[in-house]
């Protein structure tokens, strides 16, 4: 009896060091290094791509009024231009009588559609997130787009032919760059699926807005271009062009401010890369600063808050060394 309890206990003795070895490698190694299990603290590094939508308010900047810092009376009114444009005219719409007195109408509730529009844009973003536990971060972000609006503008004869007859259209091209910065807090739900995440931010935005190119073109009977675009952009300063006019590089635009949100799923596809879709979104002001002299209520109002968004798809890139314990 002696003898075996005696080898017994040579046995468990043997086995003690790999029984303790095999506790101790179960406790050491994270549970988030598994494929499904996103890293609750350290670094993401994101970019991504989409498409962004303007708010029509501030593309009432591009829609010709003589309200805007930059309009079509800018071109009438100056003798070398407006020359050009009444040969033009005359010889695409050769049924009606223009001459110097014409100018385009400045009342929003005319014939002319004064309600531009932008287009949807593609947008691009980069940003960077530090998580700091159970699901809250914060993060810094920076994106982009090139917005384009476009509207058109009916120029009225003197003489008077009814609607039977086509009148003279200047189609008007503006493009603009946005760019938005965000400084947010984030919050992951990590617990209600290991793969598929939802999550939401909130933060403030800094944005800056710049004019590129706000152009006028006469069109034909047909739509088509007759003749050169026309730049709307001041550049003259106040003495107007003349022949050997000095140009300025003056800045149309500035910067703007606002309160932006995201929210999306953060869909794992391995240890250190997810895939978020987002919906992103901003209240705020830009640097344009359009019709601000208008005695119509609902335009005067020049630079107001106003509500962007955009939808895109996140590349994000998990720090693995920072993000280890």
């Amino acid at each position: 009896m002696d003898k075996k309890i005696t080898i017994c206990c040579l046995l468990i003795l043997l086995f003690v060091p790999f029984i303790s070895k095999a506790q101790y490698e179960e406790e050491v190694v994270p549970v988030h290094f598994s494929d499904t299990t996103w890293y609750d603290k350290g670094f993401d590094f994101y970019i991504g791509a989409g498409i962004f939508s303007g708010n029509k308010f501030n593309a009432n900047y591009y829609n010709g009024s003589n309200l805007n810092e930059n309009n079509l009376a800018y071109l009438f009114s100056n003798e070398y231009w407006r020359r050009d444009i009444m040969e033009q005219i005359n010889e695409a719409y050769p049924y009606i009588s223009m001459n110097d007195e014409v100018l385009p109408s400045v009342d929003p509730n005319g014939d002319y559609n004064w309600e531009t529009h932008y287009k949807l844009k593609t947008m691009i973003a980069l940003g960077v997130r530090y998580k700091i536990r159970n699901g809250w971060a914060v993060s810094l972000s920076y994106s982009f787009s090139r917005l384009t609006a476009n509207s058109q503008c009916l120029l009225d004869p003197v003489n008077d032919y009814g609607n039977m007859r086509k009148l003279p259209v200047m189609s008007l091209v503006g493009k603009e760059d946005r760019s938005m910065i965000d400084l947010s807090i984030s919050y992951l739900f990590s617990q209600v699926h290991p793969v598929v995440k939802p999550f939401f931010e909130l933060g403030v935005q800094f944005n800056y807005a710049k004019v590129k190119s706000f152009d006028a073109m006469l069109l034909d009977q047909d739509g088509l271009p007759v003749g050169n675009e026309r730049s709307l952009l001041n550049v003259y300063d106040n003495q107007g062009y003349y022949p050997g006019a000095q140009t300025y590089d003056f800045i149309f635009g500035g910067p703007g401010f606002g309160f932006s949100g995201s929210a999306g799923l953060k869909i794992c596809v391995g240890k250190n890369v997810s895939l978020d879709p987002t919906f992103y979104c901003y209240a705020g002001r830009t640097g344009i600063y359009q019709m601000k002299n208008s005695p119509v209520e609902g335009y005067n109002q020049g630079n107001r808050f106003t509500f962007n968004y955009g939808v895109l798809l996140r590349v994000v890139m998990n720090d693995f060394f920072v993000s280890r314990n």
